[in-house]
């Protein structure tokens, strides 16, 4: 398409374990263009590997930066949540640490750790706001626990919702706190509507783009391992739903998701 793209969120480390290599996984992403990804941390051994991924991998013509987090469904390392901040306090002066993430609350995978995931997700959004560090959220079933935890934090903490799977009202609700809402290649997929409703109706200024790589191919890959490769088919997905033009559309994104690798918010900027 001859777009420059920054895919917000992927994960080279399972990419790698399911069997393509890094490299490979780099060499395919920059002929698609994409020139900047987030490798996102999960765990405290994930996320000093994308410390390490990003020093090792990253080069001029595809930066990677990446993310230091505690998923919400690794309630096994919520034990080692002070050393995944010690990480990442450690790490603060480097310019490619864009966020803390990805944290949440997901109630879909076992809501008897709801209060546990809550816990951890204020943790994490107490260190954001003191340190000006966006995060990355994970939500799944949970908008209202999400919601209220962020609402909790307007103002201080500040970031994205990532891989958006709620409805334009949800949305519109977590762009008003000051977040970006990121569309995976869920969007392309002919069932979600709802999704498709909120890419085309909140402001372009608040949309980011990912893969969640090697998770949620896009049509026409659905079923398949996805990789950073894939994210022209998400943009052209956005094309279709928004009425600015497709360079518009393309480059707006491209700036927000530049200002996010940054450590910005769209309403900080």
């Amino acid at each position: 398409m001859g777009y420059s793209t920054i895919d917000t969120h992927c994960h080279l480390d399972i990419i790698r374990e399911q069997g393509q290599e890094i490299e490979e996984t780099l060499a395919k992403s920059r002929i698609a263009g994409v020139d900047r990804m987030v490798q996102i941390g999960i765990d405290l051994p994930s996320s000093i590997e994308a410390v390490r991924i990003s020093e090792t991998h990253s080069k001029d013509d595809l930066e990677i930066f990446y993310s230091i987090g505690c998923h919400p469904t690794e309630t096994h390392e919520f034990p080692n949540a002070d050393q995944i901040l010690d990480l990442a306090k450690s790490r603060m002066d480097d310019s490619k640490f864009s966020a803390i993430g990805e944290i949440g609350v997901d109630l879909y995978h076992d809501a008897s750790t709801r209060l546990a995931q809550n816990e951890v997700l204020r943790k994490f959004l107490e260190f954001s706001s003191e340190n000006k560090l966006p995060v990355v959220i994970h939500s799944r079933d949970a908008f209202e626990d999400t919601y209220v935890a962020l609402k909790e934090y307007k103002s201080k903490a500040f970031g994205v919702i990532h891989c958006f799977t709620y409805d334009y009202e949800a949305a519109k609700q977590f762009v008003d706190l000051g977040y970006y809402v990121s569309f995976s290649g869920i969007v392309t997929f002919k069932s979600a509507t709802d999704i498709q409703e909120a890419a085309r109706k909140i402001p372009l200024e608040t949309i980011l783009i990912e893969t969640d790589a090697p998770f949620l191919s896009p049509m026409p890959h659905r079923g398949k391992r996805n990789d950073s490769s894939h994210l022209p088919f998400v943009l052209e997905k956005m094309f279709s739903l928004r009425t600015e033009t497709n360079a518009e559309v393309a480059d707006r994104i491209y700036q927000n998701s530049l200002k996010f690798t940054q450590r910005k918010a769209y309403h900080h900027a």
